[in-house]
């Protein structure tokens, strides 16, 4: 006769009761998995979401969020200002500014577009753009920028769109560095983004729009004045891909 096995029931108990957590936690990792350990690419359009940021409205929404004294800012604002006439939206209200001294691309000519927003029709659909500006014509190298920034923010977009930036600029890390793109400049803050969501999605741009040293805002590396720039914006290469960009992903979210 066989020899019977002995079970340690209490042993296999254990044993199924771990394999349980571990399949629960492993269930639970997917659903809340932590968005600082994604990743985002500069200087294209995101997917970051598939349904609206913003529940229970139809329209499309932009939000261009920068900073006073931002040389992607100031060079993007000429991308914003030409694609807002494009679609009819003539009472834009701006100053003309230059990015900040002592940093990344001096001196960079530019609009302060102000804190403002703007309703208007693209291909039969409503959009409504905002410009969001998180901080003055300068910023200084401590901790608490970011911080500040993010308050800033919070105050003026909804609640799904605030969270949003705040992964994406501040715990998703940019792909080929180790940091988040709030950390990569020499003074760490809520970098400029481009934020379009709509009914089929919602899709960020981190970055710029239109190149701080593109030839058209630059002669010779000196910065043009933004005057000078105003009165060439039609001419300068870089405008159209950025316009073109942004029509492509309202086609996406619409």
């Amino acid at each position: 006769m066989a020899k019977e096995r002995n079970i340690d029931y209490k042993l296999l108990t254990f044993f199924i009761i771990f394999l349980i957590i571990v399949a629960f936690l492993g269930i639970y990792g997917a659903y809340h998995y932590n968005p600082s350990d994604e990743n985002i690419e500069l200087e294209q359009y995101c997917q970051i979401s598939t349904s609206n940021l913003i529940k229970n409205n139809s329209n499309e929404h932009i939000y261009f969020v920068s900073w006073g004294g931002s040389p992607f800012g100031a060079a993007s604002s000429w991308a914003i200002y030409s694609f807002l006439n494009e679609w009819g939206v003539h009472n834009i209200k701006y100053n003309y500014t230059e990015s900040m001294n002592n940093f990344q691309y001096n001196n960079t000519p530019g609009l302060m577009l102000y804190n403002s927003t703007y309703n208007f029709t693209y291909n039969s659909h409503a959009v409504t753009l905002s410009t969001i500006y998180l901080y003055g014509k300068n910023i200084s190298n401590n901790s608490q920028e970011i911080k500040l920034g993010l308050n800033e923010l919070k105050n003026m977009v909804p609640k799904d769109v605030y969270n949003e930036i705040k992964i994406y600029t501040t715990e998703a890390i940019v792909d080929g560095t180790s940091n988040t793109s709030a950390n990569m400049s020499s003074i760490p803050h809520i970098n400029t983004v481009t934020l379009i969501t709509g009914k089929d999605g919602a899709y960020l741009f981190n970055g710029y729009l239109l190149y701080p040293g593109n030839s058209g805002l630059v002669n010779n590396s000196k910065p043009l004045t933004p005057e000078v720039v105003m009165g060439n914006i039609t001419s300068i290469g870089g405008i159209k891909t950025s316009i073109g960009g942004i029509e492509t992903t309202l086609n996406k979210v619409k």
